[in-house]
Formats: structure tokens, C-alpha cells, sequence
């Protein structure tokens, strides 16, 4: 309504004064202040449709938003406008801390539109890292246990099959290590054999989580205007643990918009002169507005 009104003030003061209501017209303070209500508010109009998106992913917009949405107050502040001043200091009270959300953080780093990039605070990005990684390293847990190590014994080859090397003496039954059989059995060595095992595949977990994350903040940022569970799906293979946190992370933010347009359509289909439609008919056409 604001936007109108200043769009079309030449028209409506011409129109006041041809009535004679000059005392109605807007002075230049007025219109001013308008103006820079207008421009503190875009902003924020802006984002209200960003994030009430239905077919595109939108809770990984949030933190990019808010950030630009405080760029924009500033810029704004800085013209004057006292409007912008409280909406700045409201933006900085409710979204503090909002970058400290993992479930947030998480979503806007998947996102290949954003990655690190709308962080504000480094540490924050640092922080959601490594939580990530823990939950890599979960997601990469091999399903099955491969047996310790010296379970199974390799054939030695004998002195006939093989030749023996010029300087190295004839290895003699006694000098073979006693430890593989032994665990075999379950020995001595078992539990130290498994425990072994284990870190092995820790570290091994660890180092793989930390290369494929690494491969994707090399990967090149996407135009905005492009869907990231695409991209994900593309490369699923490419980088199989960080795809099933993109598919957990990424999605719609809860928004009541869409019942309220529902809402608003009923209020126009059922009207004074058609009051008379069925609640199954209501349902009816509603369902047919919406979806076709």
C-alpha cells in the first residue's frame, strides 16, 4: 500500500487539489518518511517470500537472509531512518545466536548455493565442522567386521617354489610368529588384535570423512536460481556420507502461509452469492484451484 501511494502521489495530489482537499495532500517530510519506511521494509518483504517457498529448499536461506537482512538495516539506519534503527536492533536481539543451531548451520553449509560463504563468525563454521564430521564418521561405519588381523595365515612359500633372496638366511619353522594361530584360537593376543583393528578403522573413517569434505569445499558454488537436492543427487556418489546429511538437513522451513492462502481462496469462492455451494463441492473446487 506504502509502495503505491509513493508510486502515485503526483496522481493523488493532483486529485485531492481538482477536489478541493489540499489540507489532505502529503507534505515532503511525509512523503520522505514513506520512503525510507518503504526501503527499511523491502527488505524484510523479501525474505517473508524466500522462506515461504513451497517447491525449493528454503530453511538452508535462513542464516543468508538474516545476515543480509542486517546489512540491509544498517544501510537503511544510516539514512536516517529510525524505523531501520529498531528493526537492526530487533534483527540483532532474536538473531544472535542463530548461526549456533546445528540443524541451521548444517543446512546452509549442504547447500552448494552457500557452503561456508553466509557465515558471519568463522568459529561458528569451525564448530558445525566437526560436528559434521562425528556424524560422517557415524554415517561411514562399516556394517560388518572384517576378522583381526593374523586370523588367517598366508601360504609360505616354500624353498622350491621360490627362490630365496642372495642374502637372507633360510627362515626355520622356529622363527615363525606363533601369534597367528594363536589367535586364531583366541589366544592371548586376541583382544589386542581387535583393539588394533578398531583404530584402524577409526582412523581410516576419520580420514576419509576429512578428504570428502575437503573435495567439496573445493567444488564451485552453483548459480542461486538452482535446485541443491539436484546437484546432491548428481553427485551422490561422489561424495556418498555428505549426501545422506544433505538429504537430512535440507529442507522447508514450517510456515502457515500455504493454509492461509487456502484460506483466502475459500473466502473468495464462498461469497454472499454463493453461499449456497456444499461443503464436498467447497472442497471440490478448492482442491482444483490449487492444484491445477
Amino acid at each position: 500500500m506504502l509502495e503505491r501511494l509513493h508510486e502515485q502521489r503526483e496522481a493523488v495530489t493532483t486529485a485531492l487539489c481538482l477536489l478541493g482537499k489540499n489540507t489532505l495532500c502529503l507534505s515532503n517530510e511525509e512523503l520522505s518518511m514513506i520512503h525510507l519506511t518503504i526501503e527499511a521494509l523491502r527488505p524484510f518483504e523479501e525474505a517473508t517470500r524466500e522462506v515461504s517457498a513451497e517447491k525449493h529448499v528454503s530453511v538452508s536461506k535462513v542464516i543468508p537472509l538474516v545476515s543480509l537482512l542486517l546489512r540491509a538495516a544498517a544501510a537503511t539506519e544510516c539514512q536516517g531512518s529510525s524505523l531501520a534503527t529498531d528493526l537492526a536492533l530487533q534483527c540483532q536481539r532474536r538473531f544472535r545466536g542463530i548461526e549456533t543451531f546445528h540443524s541451521l548451520a548444517a543446512s546452509t553449509f549442504l547447500d552448494i548455493r552457500f557452503k561456508n560463504l553466509a557465515f558471519r563468525n568463522r568459529d561458528n563454521v569451525e564448530t558445525m565442522k566437526k560436528r559434521m564430521l562425528t556424524e560422517m564418521q557415524e554415517v561411514h561405519q562399516p556394517t560388518s567386521e572384517s576378522p583381526p588381523p593374523g586370523s588367517t595365515s598366508a601360504p609360505v612359500p616354500s624353498s622350491a617354489s621360490a627362490p630365496m633372496p642372495r642374502f637372507a638366511s633360510p627362515v626355520t619353522p622356529a622363527s615363525t610368529p606363533s601369534s597367528a594361530p594363536a589367535t586364531a584360537k583366541g589366544g592371548i593376543w586376541a583382544d589386542f588384535d581387535i583393539q588394533v583393528l578398531s583404530a584402524q578403522q577409526h582412523r581410516s573413517t576419520g580420514t576419509d570423512a576429512l578428504i570428502e569434505m575437503r573435495r567439496y569445499l573445493e567444488e564451485k558454488l552453483i548459480p542461486r536460481d538452482q535446485d541443491p537436492l539436484h546437484w546432491w543427487q548428481e553427485h551422490e556418489q561422489t561424495f556418498p556420507s555428505l549426501s545422506r546429511l544433505a538429504a537430512k538437513y535440507l529442507g522447508f522451513i514450517a510456515s502457515s502461509v500455504p493454509s492461509e492462502r487456502i484460506f483466502s481462496k475459500a473466502g473468495e469462492l464462498v461469497s454472499q452469492r454463493r453461499n449456497r455451494l456444499k461443503g464436498e463441492n467447497v472442497n471440490m473446487l478448492l482442491f482444483l484451484n490449487k492444484n491445477l
